[in-house]
């Protein structure tokens, strides 16, 4: 004999199994979070999995649980989506449901000016992370207005740049970048008083002032995943950004019996470059076939964004491992590419190394090197590894 359901969901799920079979899914709410939205759930991607789809009432808006039951009116409207859902999942349909464009429906006005904006930042020559990170901004501008019934000028921009964010970070910056172009390019004024200026951010990398080499080396044991452990090692020995890791001639240098000199390809700025291998004893153990990245062709120079896209992905996802292993072995102080690219600079510097040399094998410019990768120099890692030596010499 079949069970009787006793709750309003069960009762509504039943129903749906009675009107189309078979029926695999059943409804339920969502959590306070997601605003305990009325949700058909089952294994919507035929892969094992359970995910949901949201069951919209009148004029598309999620049916929400109130303090009552379900209205007759809403009961009805939950009934026709699940069978729509379902007969399309049967027929082998796509049923996924895609969140709205940015700016739809808001004012047409708003619109125009977001493509413009979004047209503007797609046309830049930056790294893909770097554009992906303004196209957020861009979008969180025209929702901040659009939610507000704002029109685009100078004060609501900077309105919602500040909203959440202190002056003093690069994100502030970023937000006035993008709220720069958004006016000018719709053709207004942009004014910035000079108390909504964005302030010098203060970067802090701890680990660049006073890690050596054998702390490096200390990090590589500890990372267990070899991808991960390979893609460290040639960062750290390069001083490359993770994006030339899998653009290396890594077949030259075998064949030249490994030199000082690595022939690469950097993404970012669109052009051959020789990276010097320091020190070499980092890569003597290398298995270069780990650095492959599935649909990157190393002697591809062509730009495409959905390279960079997968290239972007891959980097962050090993940084990630690394960061779980040395999180496990009690570090507080988790480097990223940039602290050990950074990091290659000083001591590159320290062992003798040519300014204008290193700043060519890193693929970038002498002021470069001077401003920015040398910003926490020589001095300062000396001194913090006196001082860290004192703390261990008084522990004893």
């Amino acid at each position: 004999m079949a069970s009787t359901p006793s709750s309003e969901l069960g009762w509504l799920t039943h129903e749906l199994r009675q009107s189309i079979s078979p029926c695999v899914f059943r409804y339920e709410w969502s959590n306070a979070r997601q605003g305990l939205k009325l949700l058909l759930s089952g294994d919507w991607s035929r892969r094992r999995t359970h995910t949901t789809r949201t069951i919209h009432g009148v004029d598309g808006v999620p049916i929400r649980k109130g303090p009552g039951p379900l209205s007759t009116t809403e009961r009805q409207l939950a009934l026709a989506a699940g069978l729509r859902l379902v007969r399309t999942w049967l027929d082998g349909g796509d049923t996924r449901q895609r969140r709205r464009p940015t700016c739809q429906p808001c004012h047409a006005l708003l619109d125009r000016q977001h493509r413009v904006l979004f047209d503007h930042v797609r046309a830049r020559s930056c790294g893909f992370a770097r554009k992906r990170k303004l196209l957020r901004h861009g979008q969180a501008l025209f929702e901040w207005l659009d939610l507000r019934g704002l029109t685009l000028d100078s004060p609501n921009v900077l309105a919602w740049a500040g909203d959440g964010v202190r002056r003093d970070t690069a994100n502030y910056s970023d937000r006035l970048f993008v709220g720069q172009w958004a006016i000018e390019l719709n053709g207004q004024a942009w004014v910035v008083p000079k108390h909504r200026r964005a302030l010098t951010p203060k970067v802090k990398r701890a680990f660049t002032e006073a890690a050596t080499d054998s702390d490096v080396e200390e990090i590589f044991a500890l990372i267990s995943d070899p991808v991960a452990q390979a893609f460290c090692r040639v960062v750290a020995a390069t001083g490359c950004r993770p994006s030339e890791v899998p653009f290396f001639d890594w077949e030259t240098w075998d064949r030249e019996e490994r030199p000082m000199g690595l022939q690469g390809f950097s993404p970012k700025v669109k052009k051959e470059f020789v990276a010097a291998v320091h020190p070499r004893r980092w890569l003597a153990d290398l298995d270069h076939s780990l650095l492959r990245v599935p649909g990157i062709d190393p002697t591809d120079r062509s730009p495409s964004e959905e390279v960079a896209e997968r290239n972007t992905r891959h980097s962050s996802r090993l940084l990630k491992l690394v960061h779980k292993d040395l999180a496990a072995a009690g570090f507080t102080c988790l480097p990223t590419w940039t602290d050990l690219r950074h990091l290659w600079s000083i001591r590159a510097q320290a062992d003798g190394l040519d300014r204008k040399t290193a700043a060519l094998s890193q693929a970038h410019s002498e002021r470069m090197a001077a401003e920015v990768y040398l910003r926490h120099g020589e001095r300062r890692q000396a001194l913090a590894g006196i001082q860290r030596f004192a703390s261990v010499v008084q522990a004893v």
